[in-house]
């Protein structure tokens, strides 16, 4: 019955999106295909302010404001009838949605990786009475990250009352089904038609990369294929592709932002072709505020795609002055209301950022292309065409001279040994040149989004984001949201980019058969994997002994306020496991999280803190616990299966002895020592 609710939240915050998106001019199928993005936006942004103002019932308010954003919804699809629409829209949603459910059903469980991490600020907004909310691997103190991605889905998880380890999964399928969805949207909108959507939500959501084919070439079977491999392309670095996200299950901001910013993308597109309104302004100041706090890594290329879908419609490419003047106010408004909109977060946080610098290793042209090779070489026939149209709209001498300056690129890329980076700047130039000059209805947008994304692809093979990974891994989190977000735009180009490169008709859909033989053996790959799984599930926690599951069961029934010690251990480990899976705070969770969250001054910290925990488990003693717990403020102790493999039973039993036994079950056992209220 959980589930039932919790899906028909999430449908009726589709019905209040549709509502205001049909309001802002986007057709019924977009607006419904945007809907429970752009919903659970208007849920979640008048909570959090009163959650920021100190209204400590801010999710039920929410699920007030939920039920009263359904009823403009409910009058505009009632009044607008577009019922066929509506239907298809939601089949797309549906049937992307269902796809990422059942690649995932061999492999549920929420742990390593950083998946504990995010499950565990799920928990934490479910438990938080304001903003920012406890951080759960540091009793006592705020979270200091973005956590509004998460913030989208806390009304719906509230109001179900759902067992957050299924409601994490499902939020996976759903994710997938609305970017999905979104994507075949702008895929419409940019190509012209459904199969250019069709086309856009399959290289944008469900492609998997050439390494797969490379792969199966190398001898490895079907149903066998390295995803972690393709998932690791460039060296010391991160390539994930959305597939390859929405497959492992990673909650991460970079996949919660998602289909944020292809709302904002959407409105945008829709706003550029007559030029924006008032409340398109207001609609995408929202989204991109939202967008900005859910995900800082998202905010440049977002804000930068907005621009470029309000500057460059389909009709030209308009400058700030004269015409454009309107538009560029537009832009600006949409920066800096953005940052207001959810002002108290950025006032709050303090990015783990320090600084930019110039990079010591680059990608090399295999390596890009078993990784954006669909998706690149679509540019790379483009730039062609539009190197064709150039030459011959040109006097002879123009032509010579644009062919001498292909020559002396690749004398360059041969002379440097960085190819990738030459070629990549050579299809942003040819981009570039294409949006500003092209003639009316020549798929402008498209062609700026595309160089939008080569930029992102370009931008790590120049400069990184220095942050506190080291000189091997300096430009590992600059490749892996640069890549992602490069791939998404290039995917919402494609149908341009096929049309620029290739004029007959029938030897585009040559191409595009050859890039799903390129693009197929990820996804059949993870659909064999579910008839050869011995087992299928959905819960997260199924990983978890009985004995861990029942200490997690009573943690989330424990008040606000309660402070746990469990195991501290290795990070992208299932050390942090009762913290992370209920929301409350643990003594410490994972210590290098912390560190990369607030710097090399919380180490003394850490380091003492985990002292104190070693200690509590080590000393054998009941008093010695009490009082040790006393100075750390702790109120429970946790005796499961880690802490049974970690320390002595004579350790354990001294702790069971020190306080009131809360749970007693398979041998896993919590000691309350304090309590919150009195504290």
């Amino acid at each position: 019955m959980e589930l039932v609710i919790f899906l028909l939240a999430t449908a009726t915050a589709g019905l209040g999106g549709y509502g205001v998106l049909v309001r802002l001019g986007l057709d019924d199928f977009e607006a419904w295909a945007a809907g429970r993005v752009a919903g659970l936006i208007l849920v979640a942004l008048p909570s959090w302010w009163l959650g920021v103002i100190g209204v400590t019932s801010w999710r039920l308010i929410g699920a007030g404001v939920l039920a009263l954003w359904a009823i403009p919804g409910i009058l505009a699809l009632w009044q607008r009838k577009a019922w066929r629409q509506v239907l298809s829209a939601e089949a797309v949603f549906s049937v992307s949605a269902v796809f990422v459910i059942v690649v995932r059903l061999d492999h549920p469980g929420i742990m390593l990786t950083e998946k504990p991490m995010d499950l565990g600020i799920f928990a934490s907004l479910l438990r938080s009475d304001g903003f920012p909310p406890p951080d759960m691997w540091l009793a006592g103190e705020a979270l200091p990250y973005y956590y509004w991605g998460a913030l989208l889905w806390t009304v719906p998880l509230m109001v179900s009352k759902l067992p957050l380890d299924i409601g994490y999964n499902l939020i996976v399928g759903l994710i997938g089904g609305m970017v999905g969805a979104l994507m075949w949207s702008l895929g419409r909108r940019v190509g012209g038609g459904h199969l250019a959507g069709l086309l856009v939500a399959f290289f944008g959501v469900f492609a998997g990369t050439p390494d797969g084919l490379r792969q199966l070439f190398a001898g490895v079977s079907m149903g066998s294929l390295d995803f972690w491999h393709s998932s690791r392309q460039v060296a010391d670095t991160i390539t994930e592709f959305p597939l390859f996200t929405l497959w492992l299950g990673d909650l991460h901001p970079h996949l919660l932002s998602m289909p944020v910013a292809c709302l904002g993308l959407l409105i945008a597109l829709k706003a550029g072709e007559e030029g924006p309104d008032w409340i398109q302004v207001a609609a995408l100041t929202v989204v991109f505020g939202v967008c900005w706090a859910a995900n800082p890594w998202s905010m440049p290329p977002t804000f930068a795609a907005i621009a470029l879908a309000l500057v460059a419609s389909d009709r030209k490419w308009y400058w700030p002055l004269g015409e454009g003047r309107r538009r560029w106010l537009a832009i600006l408004s949409v920066g800096v209301g953005g940052w207001i909109v959810t002002a108290p977060f950025h006032l709050g946080f303090h990015p783990f950022f320090d600084g930019i610098g110039l990079v010591s290793s680059w990608t090399t042209v295999g390596e890009i292309t078993l990784y954006a090779g669909c998706l690149l070489s679509a540019a790379t026939l483009a730039a062609v065409g539009i190197l064709k149209w150039v030459l011959e709209s040109r006097s002879e001498a123009g032509r010579a001279a644009v062919l001498s300056i292909g020559a002396a690129i690749v004398v360059v890329a041969a002379a440097t040994a960085r190819p990738t980076l030459v070629l990549l700047a050579v299809l942003l130039t040819v981009f570039i040149m294409a949006v500003l000059r092209l003639e009316p209805g020549a798929g402008r947008p498209g062609l700026a989004l595309a160089a939008l994304g080569v930029f992102l692809f370009l931008v790590p093979e120049v400069v990184f984001v220095s942050d506190g990974y080291g000189d091997a891994l300096h430009r590992m989190n600059t490749v892996f949201k640069s890549y992602i977000q490069g791939w998404v735009f290039l995917a919402v180009a494609l149908p341009i980019l096929l049309r620029w490169g290739i004029q007959s008709r029938w030897l585009r859909g040559a191409i595009v058969g050859l890039l799903l033989v390129l693009a197929l053996p990820h996804p059949v790959d993870m659909v064999i994997r579910q008839f050869r799984a011995e087992s299928l599930g959905f819960s997260g926690l199924e990983w978890m002994s009985e004995g861990d599951r029942a200490l997690v069961n009573a943690l989330r029934k424990e008040p606000g306020g309660t402070y746990l010690a469990e195991a501290t251990g290795d990070p992208y480990s299932v050390y942090g496991r009762l913290s992370a899976a209920s929301g409350v705070p643990t003594l410490l969770g994972w210590e290098n999280h912390e560190m990369i969250w607030r710097g090399d001054e919380i180490l003394d910290e850490t380091s003492r803190r985990k002292d104190l925990i070693s200690k509590i488990y080590n000393c054998a003693d009941p008093d010695e616990v009490r009082r040790l717990a006393g100075e750390a403020g702790l109120h429970l102790i946790a005796i499961g299966s880690l802490e049974t493999n970690d320390f002595s039973a004579q350790a354990l039993d001294a702790i069971a002895s020190a306080g009131e036994l809360v749970v007693d079950v398979e041998g896993a056992k919590l000691v309350r020592v304090g309590s919150p209220v009195a504290d």
